[in-house]
């Protein structure tokens, strides 16, 4: 609740009444308003989604362990392979094996699209001929072989266009989260400005339906006055009277159309785990007095520079040819450069084997292609057809948005042009009311008129005034219309957002911040 008490300001009038300007309402739906919460929520996940595409480039440390005890009698190849010469033998010799194997080294893949891994391969071998020292040289034999490998494609997957493809979506799809989070924040003030407007014209009926009621309740008095006088009858006070009773129930449907604008706009502006209930919310802002300059074109240019949806549309458009272009590159065969380099150790201990690897006692080097050719291709095909048709569906959005801007600035122009001729004429039909009210009332204290004519006056004036009223609340929300055509609610209505510093994937995750001056 402490957004609200701060939006919020106490004043004298009824008792639990709260006083409400607009800034306060928009700085509480700011904080509250559970639309904007979930669409940065959504940003939030499309940033992460950056150090996820990026984390394929992270290095890998890999490891495995294996022991072997092998039994494995030995054929007359073998036999003779291991030593066996020309030995007679009722059964098969067993050649027996109990080695401890393992394997370790780090890999990482590069922009270019390179596979390196720096690893070493030790084993601890303990089997038939190395048991015998002499002619063996050791027992247990320690085996080693580091070395570089390296893969660099060729062809498919070569180069940074291609391995940086997930990331430059990803930085595209965040931006585009950020546009949305933002798009969500400007409809959410534009409801509550609008919302707002529709609170204060039904407290202001209220207001009406009160003076009203008070009117019709004096002529009941100064009926029942001149009825005293001899120069009414109880009719033309009963006709008072049922005036009285008609406008008070219009005054408790005006009531009610009052707590439900009023629930309306709370629920753009209370915390869902403590809805603030109880008590009235009277808006203090006054409406907007003028009409702004509307001049077509400079506020098609004012839409073009300002409304997000055009580098949402351009940002779609550059992610689907992002995908094009990788899926161009799936098509192309798969053909890999190989090469290698390391070197073997062989001795009696564990350190030993490694010192005669380094020094260089087994070198080994390789250099080789590999070559994949799909035959048919056709998932790369297809990939590059569904890439093909969604850049061109972002094309097309791209091109029609001028026109659906330009519709709706024609509507909402048109909007604004009707309800201000509506005002202006429901301002002079009130003035008009108020005049005849005074005159028929005058006429009927000279005899000359009668309470009928009068109630007929006052009823004339109420609704004048009711029309009033909604013909300013359709003129200011026009006008917030034509701050949402042209891209700048925000502005309008004092709502600034802090840059964002820092960078998503090095970083971390930095909030938009919204701030409303007063």
């Amino acid at each position: 609740m402490a957004v609200i008490a701060d939006a919020t300001s106490t004043a004298t009038g009824n008792e639990g009444d709260r006083y409400l300007t607009l800034a306060g309402a928009i700085e509480a739906a700011l904080a509250n308003n559970t639309d904007v919460k979930i669409e940065q929520i959504n940003e939030g996940i499309a940033f992460d989604r950056i150090a996820l595409a990026a984390s394929i480039f992270d290095p890998e440390l890999r490891g495995s362990y294996r022991y072997e005890s092998i039994d494995r009698p030995q054929n007359r190849q073998d036999l003779v392979a291991t030593g066996g010469g020309d030995l007679l033998l009722d059964s098969p010799r067993i050649f027996e094996e109990r080695n401890h194997r393992f394997d370790s080294g780090i890999g990482k893949k590069t922009p270019w699209g390179t596979d390196l891994e720096l690893g070493t391969t030790w084993s601890r071998l303990d089997n038939t001929l190395n048991r015998d020292v002499p002619p063996s040289l050791f027992n247990p034999e320690y085996t080693t072989f580091t070395g570089l490998t390296v893969t660099q494609p060729l062809l498919r997957d070569f180069g940074p266009n291609v391995n940086l493809t997930s990331i430059q979506i990803a930085r595209k799809e965040a931006d585009i989260a950020s546009l949305n989070w933002l798009g969500q924040v400007q409809a959410t003030v534009a409801g509550v400005v609008k919302r707002y407007v529709d609170l204060a014209s039904a407290y202001r009926s209220l207001k009406v339906r009160d003076e009203a009621i008070a009117l019709a309740q004096k002529l009941v008095e100064d009926n029942q006055a001149r009825r005293d006088q001899g120069k009414m009858t109880d009719v033309d006070v009963q006709e008072a009277e049922v005036a009285v009773s008609i406008r008070q129930e219009e005054r408790i449907s005006a009531d009610t159309d009052y707590v439900e604008r009023l629930n309306a706009l709370r629920v753009l502006i209370n915390p869902v785990d403590d809805p603030m209930v109880g008590g009235r919310i009277v808006p203090t802002t006054p409406f907007q007095t003028w009409t702004p300059e509307m001049d077509r074109d400079d506020l098609m240019s004012m839409a073009k520079e300002n409304r997000d949806d055009y580098e949402v549309a351009r940002l779609e458009l550059e992610r689907e040819e992002s995908r094009v272009e990788y899926a161009l590159n799936q098509k192309k065969p798969r053909v890999d450069l190989q090469a290698s380099v390391g070197s073997y150790g062989l001795d009696g201990d564990f350190s030993g084997t490694y010192g005669e690897s380094f020094s260089g006692q087994g070198p080994e080097w390789s250099v080789g292609v590999q070559v994949s050719i799909p035959l048919g291709n056709r998932q790369a095909k297809q990939q590059l057809a569904i890439a093909r048709k969604q850049a061109e569906q972002a094309r097309l959005k791209e091109a029609r948005l001028d026109l659906v801007v330009a519709l709706e600035l024609d509507t909402v122009l048109n909007r604004i042009e009707t309800a201000a001729k509506r005002l202006e004429t429901a301002k002079k039909t009130s003035e008009l009311s108020q005049s005849f009210l005074e005159s028929e009332a005058q006429r009927m204290k000279e005899g000359k008129s009668t309470s009928f004519q009068v109630l007929e006056k006052q009823t004339d004036l109420s609704a004048s005034r009711t029309r009033e009223l909604i013909a300013a609340a359709d003129l200011q929300k026009a006008i917030v219309d034509l701050w949402v055509v042209t891209g700048t609610v925000l502005d309008q209505y004092n709502v600034s957002v802090a840059d964002r510093v820092g960078s998503a994937d090095k970083e971390g995750y930095l909030p938009l911040e919204l701030k409303v001056e007063k």
